[in-house]
């Protein structure tokens, strides 16, 4: 598994500039998905929380992590990022909860820990799928849910790297997209 030394190099040069970047929007109340904010009170994706035991997927500075766990939850944060992790743990407020290193697709938990995994462009974005998924399958309990925003492969396809943004334009084969590699691979 190749990506994941890539993938935490990676995130730990860019997660300063990440969260700078991103946080304001990530952290907003209430719950917001994905690059459109769209709140999970439209979407219902996650719904009540309380007293659940959830794992994130790729929690970054924790923002989605603390957020529930202010509702209530049991949250575990994972992220394979020690520099995300230390975002995380320094920007968790009275809402405590672990923050655990790990990889998608090597979850380090027991099987049927988890009455819910999600992540929000977290690590099911960037851990192979075929890996990840049954990953969490593992750890979830019976009649847990599996609640994810990833971007799709039409992102990949129609970014175009000059602009720095998706276009409408075809950019990439989408039948020949696989591993994409970023920076230093």
């Amino acid at each position: 598994m190749e990506s994941i030394p890539a993938n935490r190099r990676l995130w730990n040069r860019i997660s300063g500039a990440y969260q700078h970047e991103h946080d304001p929007r990530i952290g907003a109340a209430p719950r917001l998905w994905g690059m459109y904010s769209i709140p999970d009170a439209h979407l219902r994706a996650l719904g009540d929380v309380t007293g659940k035991r959830v794992l994130e997927l790729g929690c970054g500075a924790g923002q989605w992590s603390r957020a529930l766990a202010a509702e209530g939850a049991t949250v575990i944060g994972l992220d394979l990022s020690e520099a995300q992790l230390a975002a995380a743990a320094r920007a968790m407020g009275t809402a405590r909860y672990p923050l655990v290193q790990g990889a998608a697709e090597q979850l380090p938990f027991a099987a049927d820990s988890f009455d819910l995994v999600f992540c929000d462009f977290g690590g099911l974005s960037w851990a192979p799928p075929h890996l990840a998924v049954p990953q969490a399958a593992r750890v979830l309990r019976p009649g847990g849910r599996l609640v994810f925003n990833v971007a799709s492969p039409w992102f990949e396809a129609c970014y175009d790297e000059a602009a720095g943004r998706v276009t409408t334009t075809l950019r990439q084969d989408y039948f020949g997209l696989n591993t994409i590699a970023e920076g230093d691979g």
